[in-house]
């Protein structure tokens, strides 16, 4: 039989003082930090925009693996994570708050924020994964102070504020992208026929090819992809690139707006003590039913258009509206599955389907060197043994699976000697400096 649940067990720290651990928290890490890399391995291990090859869609296994990753994990796993950084913010700073508050831990948060950014730069520039989440996220904490203090229903109105200014954004941005494809495809054929056609119906014929070519990459594209990620110098010109289109334009921007809505959520979940565990079994299984049931409906139907026009958005196939409409609803389908995906997570570890989850626990005290490693580890496999391009999605998976297992058991090991992973500590160590290092309250 297994043993009751306890959402929050006590170990000890450095400085021998009790400390709790939340082990509902840490189940949800070691979750989320395994679904991000389903996602990232493609990033890592194909040069083509989209895992598939083979159209129009089938039941063949890069097509069924694409529809669940878009259905469960696309998005819905890195906004687990995202919650769960701003639960982490409202743990640290709870000795700034109160009838006595102190400032040190806005200085530690501060720090630490600055210290992701510098991880980031480090993913793409050593590890050489420009797809990395941590410059995002150290940004997105120094605006959090800002509602560091604030109530749990303002917190939530605020990321629903945000999530409703995302997808306006979304429905404009496609609006403006459908129009020029469509605009290129006409112009395309006026320019066949002979017949003159203006500046900018070139420049949305060129968008429309590249569109297509984004979609069905040709051999020698493909082939030119693969020279640049094997080759150090155009690896690092093509990792340097990317990051910085990703992070220093408005793209960037829009994705730290995303990352900001999660983060709001997180802490309001955290102190309604959804995210702790200590909510009632009946709040979980209407997380789970009411997220999944509109998630999925949402990302049923946009998989659905995807394989009906081959994730060509000029397709006749579909109307402009129908793109506009799937694409706004990206924020809020993504939102509903990843609170379907707490509610379950948090059943199953309540009801004992994981055991006492010891691997899961392992992992989740461990996000910040687990989410290195998988970089080391592609960057290892992919580029410096040439493996990039080679295998599909289906593939993928289960070398992410293989990750899953050298990185569960290199936790386990650590954390058998060591009460956190190396690159914590060396967080640890930057947010509270050498002469705080033994105050330091472990996540």
């Amino acid at each position: 039989m297994n043993a009751p649940f306890q959402p929050t067990a006590p170990y000890r720290t450095t400085d021998s003082q009790p400390a709790q651990r939340i082990h509902t928290l840490d189940v949800l890490r070691g979750i989320a930090i395994c679904g991000i890399l389903l996602m990232n391995i493609h990033g890592m291990g194909d040069v083509a925009d989209y895992p598939l090859t083979r159209f129009p869609a089938g039941w063949t296994g890069e097509w069924i693996a694409w529809g669940l990753q878009t259905l469960f994990v696309q998005g819905a796993m890195r906004g687990l994570f995202t919650m769960l950084f701003g639960a982490s913010m409202v743990i640290m700073l709870r000795r700034a708050e109160g009838a006595d508050p102190s400032p040190q831990p806005l200085d530690v948060w501060v720090r630490r924020s600055l210290a992701l950014m510098g991880f980031g730069v480090a993913q793409w520039l050593l590890f050489l994964w420009p797809g990395e989440i941590l410059w995002n996220y150290g940004i997105s904490g120094l605006f959090l102070l800002a509602f560091r203090a604030v109530r749990p229903r303002t917190l939530l109105l605020a990321a629903a504020l945000l999530t409703a200014g995302l997808a306006a954004n979304a429905a404009v941005w496609t609006h403006q992208q459908v129009a020029q494809l469509e605009q290129g495809q006409a112009a395309g054929l006026r320019l066949a026929r002979g017949l003159p056609v203006s500046s900018d119906d070139r420049l949305a014929i060129q968008a429309e090819r590249d569109h297509r070519t984004s979609i069905r990459p040709t051999a020698e594209e493909r082939a030119e992809r693969i020279a640049k990620r094997t080759h150090a110098l155009t690896l690092l010109h093509w990792s340097g690139g990317y990051w910085m289109r990703e992070n220093l334009t408005i793209t960037g921007w829009v994705d730290i707006a995303e990352s900001i809505s999660f983060m709001l959520i997180g802490m309001a979940l955290f102190r309604l003590g959804i995210l702790t565990g200590a909510a009632p079994a009946a709040t979980y299984w209407r997380m789970a039913i009411g997220g999944y049931a509109g998630g999925l409906l949402l990302r049923g139907l946009h998989v659905a258009l995807l394989a009906k026009t081959g994730l060509d958005m000029g397709s006749p196939a579909a109307p402009g509206w129908a793109w506009v409409v799937m694409e706004a609803a990206f924020e809020p389908a993504r939102l509903l599955v990843t609170i379907g995906h707490v509610g379950l997570a948090v059943l199953a570890f309540r009801g004992g389907w994981f055991g006492q989850a010891v691997t899961l626990r392992a992992l989740g005290r461990m996000t910040l060197s687990v989410y290195c490693l998988q970089s080391i580890l592609g960057a290892l496999i992919f580029y410096a043994a040439g493996y990039v391009g080679v295998f599909t999605l289906p593939q993928l998976w289960l070398i992410a699976a293989a990750i899953w297992s050298v990185s569960a058991m290199l936790c386990r090991w650590w954390l058998a000697h060591h009460e956190m992973g190396p690159a914590e500590r060396l967080l640890r160590r930057i947010s509270y400096g050498q002469a705080d290092k033994a105050r330091a309250a472990p996540l």
